[in-house]
């Protein structure tokens, strides 16, 4: 029965928001396409949801990683306190050499 339909006819049906179109092609085939307005205006809103998404997502990636702080290690730690102890003792060694200046010069 379809080989009595020329080729480049087509049908088309409409129930309500669906419509439905049948197209016969060269050979033993026919092209079948079916749209329904609901369906549609849902693939738009997932559209647009998918493309916010994704234009979320590069925002986080693009944005650097936060800068990781190294704590000293343990004969850093070492080093930093004995220069702290000798900044301690230079400055009473010093106090006390003007202390006894004053003394002498009494």
């Amino acid at each position: 029965m379809l080989k009595q339909i020329p080729v480049g006819t087509g049908f088309s049906k409409r129930s309500g928001q669906a419509t439905v179109n049948v197209i016969r092609m060269p050979g033993d085939s026919i092209e079948v396409i079916a749209t329904c307005d609901s369906l549609a205006r849902q693939l738009i809103l997932l559209t647009e949801e998918l493309t916010r998404i994704r234009n979320d997502t590069q925002e986080e990636v693009e944005e650097l990683p936060p800068e990781v702080i190294k704590e000293p290690a343990g004969f850093q730690w070492f080093q930093i306190w004995i220069g702290r102890v000798a900044v301690v003792v230079l400055i009473l060694w010093v106090i006390k050499r003007r202390l006894n200046r004053a003394k002498k010069n009494e």
